[in-house]
């Protein structure tokens, strides 16, 4: 039998799933408002090239708002994307209650 090496058991345990990113982004815009992609990056701690393709997928799905002041760009969740959220909190729950790692 093969054992997993710690470096195998440890980075399992740090993997998450796509859905488990834009909840945390979503999560962090529900907190905050508004923000910028750097206080987003630190939300769902992910590097900013991943960062970017999920938020022109969450605004193409009118999941998140983006807000160009200036040479600034913030985002802001919708309406849309609030139920998305309150969909995505009762999955987790549900997944954690069962043992299943969102």
């Amino acid at each position: 039998m093969v054992k997993e090496s710690d470096s195998v058991k440890l980075a399992r345990a740090k993997y998450r799933s796509q859905a488990g990113i834009v909840y945390d982004i979503l999560e962090t815009l529900y907190r905050e408002e508004i923000a910028p992609p750097t206080r987003l990056m630190y939300g769902a701690r992910i590097p900013y090239d991943r960062l970017k393709n999920i938020l022109k997928q969450l605004v193409e799905n009118k999941l998140v708002e983006e807000i160009v002041e200036g040479d600034r760009t913030f985002y802001r969740i919708t309406g849309k994307g609030v139920e998305a959220l309150e969909e995505l909190r009762r999955v987790k729950r549900i997944l954690e209650q069962i043992g299943i790692r969102f």
